[in-house]
């Protein structure tokens, strides 16, 4: 059985934290349904949905779970946006290989390029300053 999924004229998916109000109602004609009175987020218009009560689960409000545990959402957020030329070195990595096999190498290597590298990009020794001519001890 499909779960039902309650959407704002707009498209937006209704979630638990947007209901205002959620009450049992019979009908005329004496069908039992659950009256939703929500407030979307997306749009900020208030809207109401009629559920049949045998299809009724407060799950239905619920977010969706996604399949990532708390170490990979934690990874994913310090890794932080993909950038244009993010973009542009996949597309062309992906051009330069033949094989899957060339992929995970290219990735590899990749990787032991940036591992002595600090946030700024610049290497391991980006606290010191850069040798000057005048302190070399030469001419």
């Amino acid at each position: 059985m499909n779960k039902t999924i309650i959407r704002c004229r707009c498209g937006h998916n209704v979630l638990g934290r947007e209901v205002l109000r959620t009450e049992p109602y019979e009908r005329a004609s004496g069908s039992e349904v659950v009256y939703v009175k929500y407030r979307c987020r997306r749009c900020k218009k208030m809207g109401e949905s009629f559920i049949p009560r045998d299809e009724w689960d407060w799950s239905i409000l619920e977010t969706p779970r996604d399949e990532m545990d708390a170490l990979e959402r934690d990874r994913f957020v310090d890794i932080g946006s993909i950038s244009n030329n993010d973009i542009i070195s996949f597309h062309s990595t992906l051009q330069k290989a033949s094989t899957v096999a060339e992929l995970v190498r290219s990735d590899t290597r990749r990787k032991d390029k940036t591992r002595g590298k600090s946030k700024d990009g610049k290497g391991k020794d980006n606290d010191r300053p850069s040798p000057d001519k005048s302190h070399s001890g030469g001419k």
